[in-house]
């Protein structure tokens, strides 16, 4: 459906995240899967891929015949346009907060690891910037 055209040489850093699911997302994914009958889940896991000028959301989604993972929505952001890229740990999450001239994100990712991955991508983003 959409494919980033990236090669992995202009691909500084890549993350996966979720993004909350509220009664509003539920009740949309529900009337449209109605209205289509296609079916499929809310498109909740979030690839944030950082390039030199650009941060990319990638949201994934199920398809309902097969559970296929595809994509189903691509933002593309310019730096230019990040006001602010806000990491706060909380447990063993990442809380990501990105705020642009447009439109705010907001996501989770799990850091079981403790690798630091997202406060990693926001010092790549300043240093960037």
């Amino acid at each position: 459906m959409f494919e980033l055209d990236l090669k992995n040489e202009d691909i500084l850093m890549r993350i996966t995240a979720v993004k909350p699911i509220g009664k509003k997302d539920i009740i949309t994914n529900f009337v449209g899967n109605l209205l289509t009958s296609a079916g499929g889940d809310i498109a909740n896991k979030v690839h944030l891929i950082l390039s030199k000028d650009t941060l990319y959301l990638e949201y994934k989604g199920h398809t309902s015949i097969g559970y296929v993972e595809e994509t189903r929505n691509i933002d593309k952001i310019p730096l230019s346009n990040i006001k602010e890229f806000l990491v706060t740990s909380n447990k063993n999450k990442e809380i990501i907060e990105i705020k642009t001239n447009k439109k705010d994100f907001f996501f989770v990712r799990d850091n079981d690891n403790n690798d630091d991955l997202a406060l990693n991508m926001s010092k790549m983003i300043n240093d960037i910037k």
